[in-house]
């Protein structure tokens, strides 16, 4: 058996929605908590508008197992200003550092599912400054991480 951890669950008051889903859903798979126990739980970790939307879907018979109540929260608190996530993230470009533009860049790329690595190279490099791609372009990287370690050097 492993050692007992005490994990924090994270509290949802509607802002980071995929955030939470991420933190919460690792956090009862950890527990290996079955999908029943999880619609219970996760109830006493929201606060505010999150907490009123949850007591009105349940009221209302809406929510009928965890994978619906983790859709209805996405289509309810997620960020709709990126309809086209896929788009946002082939036209991004570096503004900033390298990190404000890897955390845009990461940020965008997890709302899209099921992008080749080598696609996500190429987006990846070609959002760069003119000068910063040719560099990183000259050491001919193989895969994102490491063209993110070039970036950064």
């Amino acid at each position: 058996p492993r050692p007992h951890i005490k994990l924090e669950v994270p509290r949802f008051d509607g802002h980071n929605a995929m955030g939470w889903i991420f933190k919460i859903s690792r956090f009862f798979d950890y527990h290996n908590t079955p999908d029943e126990e999880r619609i219970i739980v996760a109830s006493f970790y929201m606060d505010g508008v999150a907490l009123s939307w949850f007591q009105w879907m349940l009221r209302n018979s809406l929510i009928m197992s965890w994978s619906s109540l983790l859709q209805a929260l996405e289509s309810r608190f997620a960020p709709t200003f990126y309809g086209d996530p896929k788009g946002t993230l082939f036209k991004l470009t570096q503004w900033g550092s390298v990190n404000q533009y890897l955390n845009e860049f990461e940020r965008l790329s997890n709302l899209i599912i099921g992008l080749q690595p080598s696609f996500l190279l190429s987006c990846f490099i070609s959002g760069f400054t003119l000068e910063l791609r040719r560099e990183v372009q000259a050491l001919q990287p193989l895969s994102l991480p490491q063209a993110i370690l070039l970036a950064k050097l």
